[in-house]
């Protein structure tokens, strides 16, 4: 009597049902000087990284960026950093925020020694120099239209009348002008790219399936993960800053031209100095990084807090 009962109880264990398979999605998670892009169907789940600071107002995609400013002389060292947003379908770069502190210090030293020149690319500075300013721009955060930065300019001179200064601006995308910090955070556009909920535990709604993010107070990193209707959830990773946003690419689904441009993005991101790293879930897939096109220019070097510059 108990041998049929061993054999159904052995075909129960070998018939087990795998996993259920993520819900169908496809979107972007914009964390700090990261951008991943997320697809999930019946094969699992896939995950492609890209170190590329991504904005989007008025329907459209930007790559935020950080360019760097010389205005040197033989005898004055005189550099600073300046931010740009550049639209991906079309390639054209704005500036948004300039370095205005050493370039006001340029031109007040040009008029103080008029017969100076500039530094060329391959010139070198003097021994001793007057003074040396140098300005570091970094990009704290973006945020629905948004861009948080941090400026440090820090200036030594000759006559030890040394100078250290630190501030802080939020620009809008839209008009490339500072607004205050109490009118980004009324912006309605800002509530809805923030999610539901505060930095320890937040959530992005979309149709069939949500993104949500939890603070591991262990890491002191946020996991993010994947989560259908019937509250079953697929881990995505953990990541370093609490300012997630969350681009949906499926519904409404994006276009061709803006997907080509997104793609483009991403692959030209890795000539910064970082390789793409592309995930599977289900296969454990690291790809080596793809070939930047022929004749396409790779935009300035990116730098965001808490990361080193890439070159």
């Amino acid at each position: 009597m108990r041998l049929p009962t061993i054999v159904l109880l052995s075909l129960a264990g070998a018939c087990a049902l795998p996993p259920p398979p993520p819900p169908a999605a496809e979107f972007l998670v914009s964390a700090g000087d990261q951008t991943y892009w997320v697809r999930s169907d019946n094969s699992g789940l896939r995950i492609r990284g890209s170190p590329l600071i991504l904005a989007r107002t008025g329907g459209r995609y930007y790559e935020i960026f950080v360019g760097e400013i010389d205005r040197s002389f033989p005898k004055a060292l005189l550099s600073g950093e300046r931010v740009f947003r550049r639209d991906l379908a079309t390639s054209d770069s704005t500036m948004i925020y300039d370095d205005t502190a050493v370039v006001r210090l340029a031109e007040q030293y040009h008029r103080q020694h008029p017969s100076a020149q500039l530094l060329g690319p391959d010139d070198d500075p003097d021994d001793e120099v007057d003074i040396t300013a140098v300005g570091e721009t970094d990009i704290l955060n973006v945020l629905g239209p948004y861009v948080a930065l941090e400026h440090r300019l820090s200036i030594e001179r000759r006559d030890d009348h040394d100078q250290d200064d630190t501030t802080r601006a939020v620009i809008d995308l839209r008009s490339g002008k500072p607004v205050e910090l109490d009118r980004m955070l009324r912006d309605p556009s800002v509530q809805e790219a923030a999610g539901e909920g505060g930095l320890v535990n937040r959530r992005w709604r979309h149709d069939g399936y949500d993104v949500i993010s939890r603070y591991d107070s262990v890491r002191k990193m946020n996991a993010l993960a994947l989560r259908d209707r019937r509250g079953r959830e697929w881990k995505l990773g953990l990541v370093a800053t609490s300012f997630v946003q969350i681009f949906w690419l499926d519904k409404p689904r994006v276009d061709a031209q803006t997907r080509h441009a997104l793609a483009r993005a991403f692959n030209d991101a890795t000539t910064y100095g970082e390789s793409i790293q592309q995930v599977s879930r289900h296969k454990g897939i690291r790809a080596k990084p793809p070939v930047r096109a022929a004749g396409h220019q790779a935009t300035p070097p990116v730098r965001a807090a808490g990361g080193g510059r890439q070159t």
